[in-house]
């Protein structure tokens, strides 16, 4: 420290020294400065000033060499700034239509250099993005066409089970649905299950629910990506109502021809069992035995035959021969034929009156078998003191026969299946027939193009109808 104080001291010779030689030189420039100002002060402002109009000058011819040069190139360079801006400016347009989805504009392709190659290669992209765009929307379409066309409702979903795709059909079934939890009740269950399921197993789910009265079969099947990873499900949604129906009725069908064919083998066999043994002594006995045995054999070969005939007609590999026939001679006929029975029953027999001919397109034979049918029935079933009345009439182009009957009814849960096969009202009476009678007169009105109905009151009156082409 102490070192450094004598160094920093103004009083050493050194840097007093140094001071002194300082303020002198300040002293001199100052008074040099003052003695040449003095002395020439004017001469330097004159040659200031001149310095400057010269500058001023040149100044000034810059400035009107620079407004020339403006006039003369301005237009030159905007003509040309724009000649090479407007190739641009267009291919720009083109763009942005092309981005809006309009593939038709197109770049002039006249533009030479690089600006033209860009114009042509923009042209070609455009042609082909329009290509691709309308086969993509001919796909789209025939796509939709397709599955609107579909009679299976199909749903398509992502892997947060929101619905990406669905047809007509769907909307046909369950109405508008934008959810899957817009179905309601159990579809939605079933559904959301399979859909799951099929996405957990990476194959086909299926189930089956009812909605509406109606049988529908769930499938799934998962939508896989190339590398076998499920993005998503595809439901297809099928009315197997009536195919459940059918099945349910070919079961019925066989059963009940079984039950038929089993109950006449039956009692022959329980009754020449005996017979064969020799256990029946008794003549009048033995008598009774092959009266029930020739009645149960009569019966077994009228339900074969009325099996073959319902096929027959079913098959509609014979066709009816058609004429114009006399409807009222076709009821007196039967009335002549009926008439005795129907006396032996206590049952009045009659033909509602008619002043004119009714004549019908059919065939006489066919509609007899199916008046001997409906009488039939009428007489079977007839308790008490009862009325059966056949009558006819042209109503609308068609000509209407009604067998009306009084004594009998059926319930209206038997209506809709009267006309099924082996159905039966009076299920106690077993000797009543097999069922077939009414599906067989209902295939044969139906290929004379016609079609048949009952309607009763469910107490004590039936009356059957069916209605054939008018010959006038």
């Amino acid at each position: 420290m102490r070192k450094k104080e004598e160094y920093l001291n103004v009083k050493s010779s050194v840097v007093k020294t140094i001071f002194i030689v300082m303020s002198v030189l300040i002293l001199i420039s100052i008074g040099l400065t003052v003695t040449l100002y003095t002395f020439y002060g004017a001469y330097i402002e004159e040659k200031i000033a001149s310095a400057n109009t010269i500058i001023f000058g040149i100044n000034t011819g810059l400035l009107g060499l620079m407004l020339i040069t403006v006039a003369v190139l301005g237009p030159i360079v905007f003509y040309a700034s724009k000649k090479m801006a407007n190739p641009l400016v267009e291919m720009r347009k083109v763009a942005i239509a092309m981005s809006e989805g309009d593939f038709s504009v197109r770049a002039k392709g006249n533009y030479s250099g690089e600006i033209g190659q860009l114009a042509v290669t923009l042209n070609q992209l455009a042609s082909e993005l329009s290509s691709t765009i309308n086969s993509l929307t001919i796909e789209g379409n025939l796509l939709r066409q397709i599955l609107n066309s579909m009679s299976d409702g199909l749903l398509c979903f992502d892997m947060d089970q929101e619905i990406s795709l669905k047809n007509s059909t769907f909307e046909k079934m369950f109405g508008v649905v934008n959810s899957i939890k817009d179905l309601k009740g159990d579809i939605y269950k079933e559904t959301y299950k399979v859909s799951l399921a099929a996405i957990e197993n990476l194959k086909t789910e299926t189930a089956t629910c009812i909605v509406n009265e109606k049988t529908i079969l769930i499938s799934a099947s998962p939508i896989l990506s190339e590398g076998d990873i499920s993005v998503g499900t595809v439901v297809l949604f099928r009315d197997i109502t009536e195919a459940a129906r059918l099945e349910q009725t070919r079961r019925d069908y066989v059963a009940n021809v079984s039950h038929e064919l089993r109950s006449p083998l039956t009692a022959v066999k329980g009754l020449i069992i005996p017979l064969k043994e020799g256990m029946v002594k008794d003549d009048v006995k033995r008598r009774h035995f092959y009266d029930v045995i020739y009645n149960e054999i009569e019966r077994l070969n009228r339900l074969v035959n009325d099996l073959f005939e319902l096929s027959r007609l079913q098959s509609r590999k014979e066709p009816f021969d058609i004429q114009i026939v006399d409807v009222l001679n076709i009821l007196y006929d039967q009335q002549d034929k009926f008439e005795i029975l129907a006396k032996g029953k206590n049952i009045c027999f009659t033909i509602e009156p008619r002043s004119s001919k009714i004549y019908a397109k059919g065939n006489i034979d066919r509609i007899s078998q199916v008046l001997t049918i409906l009488i039939d029935n009428a007489l079977k079933f007839a308790k008490g003191v009862s009325k059966i009345t056949l009558s006819a009439k042209s109503e609308n182009g068609r000509v209407i026969i009604a067998v009306h009957n009084t004594g009998s009814s059926i319930n209206n849960g038997d209506l809709k299946l009267i006309f099924d096969r082996f159905y039966k009202v009076d299920k106690s009476h077993k000797e009543e027939g097999a069922g077939l009678g009414l599906s067989i007169a209902k295939e044969i009105v139906t290929r004379m193009n016609g079609d048949i109905y009952v309607q009763s009151d469910g107490i004590n009156e039936t009356c059957f109808t069916f209605d054939l082409g008018s010959a006038k």
